[in-house]
């Protein structure tokens, strides 16, 4: 279907998602039908269908500004000043968090325009890794969930995390749940390095509430999204914060060591205090969008200060390299470096 639209065209749409280019060649086709004109060139018709569209949206009545709370396949739920509105996506890529307009056109409520992102949280898309999957807009904070025991504890996901979370402009933090369950603590060892580059770790159990009151200060007032593997309890830590939200929450496969996946779609909260959560989709691997080798380093911090014979040195075999000097002393994580290998090889 791409085929039908010329390179720079491609270009000019690289912003649409499959389904919304899907949707607008066919209301391209549409009015190239209806017309009967087979002279004009297929990317004609497409912008003759954008600015049939443009033309639409700048008449749309009853407009107003507001916030996605969910995004569905062809819609969304917006948070306005006189409620909750349920709108069509139109031509474009929504996310939960994203600050947009709605308006009237006829009798459907349609966005009409999206402010610029001041944060993202992104990674490819699974069935096709060269279109990025957008997970959420616009949070102060990502609250990296990992558990210990049910499902184990997994650093190698909390490192592909940072890096996505610092190229989309958010804070990252980490919070281990069900801590008591924890028998013996060599486990939570493996998270010392994140504590020595600031990035804060939080203990908690939704069971005991313990460190629930440490996590709510730290979070009072910003846009925070809870992200991790499936089963590690975000939706049980969202009902721990808000109790009147009664999130549907499930328990880990036996067996496998997997969570069950009880949140479905993104969706957002506001809580007292102004505080605004948001809860996504346990996952079972998270992949990095467009990082390269600079960008991975410098998701490392720990190898900042550290001198290197080579301007140009990859730090992986090197004489006189830094960072593999404080490998093997231990002022830097094995794991991370590790982690930074195996990262720099899959972009190779």
């Amino acid at each position: 279907m791409k085929d039908l639209i010329s390179p720079k065209l491609s270009n000019k749409l690289a912003h649409l998602d499959a389904e919304q280019l899907n949707n607008l060649i066919q209301r391209a086709k549409a009015l190239r039908k209806r017309s009967g004109n087979r002279a004009d060139t297929f990317d004609q018709w497409i912008e003759r269908a954008m600015r049939r569209e443009e033309r639409a949206m700048q008449g749309a009545t009853d407009q107003r500004d507001g916030v996605v709370t969910s995004a569905f396949a062809h819609d969304i739920d917006v948070e306005t000043e006189s409620g909750i509105v349920r709108a069509h996506r139109m031509n474009h890529n929504l996310v939960v968090g994203d600050a947009v307009t709605v308006g009237q056109i006829g009798d459907q409520t349609c966005v009409i325009s999206v402010q610029p992102r001041r944060t993202k949280l992104s990674r490819p898309d699974v069935n096709d890794k060269n279109i990025e999957k957008l997970i959420v807009a616009n949070v102060d904070s990502v609250l990296i969930v990992v558990s210990v025991v049910s499902p184990p504890l997994h650093p190698r996901l909390i490192d592909r995390y940072l890096i996505a979370i610092q190229n989309g402009g958010a804070r990252p933090l980490i919070c281990v749940n069900k801590i008591d369950l924890l028998e013996d603590l060599i486990e939570l060892e493996v998270l010392e390095p994140y504590r020595k580059i600031g990035i804060p770790v939080i203990q908690c159990s939704t069971r005991d509430t313990l460190g629930i009151d440490e996590l709510r200060n730290l979070l009072q007032g910003q846009m925070v999204v809870f992200v991790g593997h499936s089963g590690v309890g975000k939706s049980s830590l969202i009902n721990a914060f808000a109790p009147e939200l009664n999130l549907i929450t499930g328990s880990v496969s036996e067996g496998y060591g997997r969570g069950t996946h009880t949140t479905t779609v993104s969706s957002l909260h506001r809580l007292p205090h102004g505080t605004t959560l948001i809860d996504t989709p346990g996952i079972r691997s998270f992949g990095l969008w467009s990082v390269t080798q600079n960008e991975i380093e410098r998701s490392f911090p720990e190898f900042v200060g550290l001198q290197c014979k080579f301007n140009d040195c990859t730090h992986t075999k090197e004489p006189g390299c830094g960072v593999l000097a404080a490998v093997e002393s231990g002022a830097v994580s094995g794991d991370r470096y590790s982690t930074f290998l195996r990262l720099r090889d899959e972009l190779t």
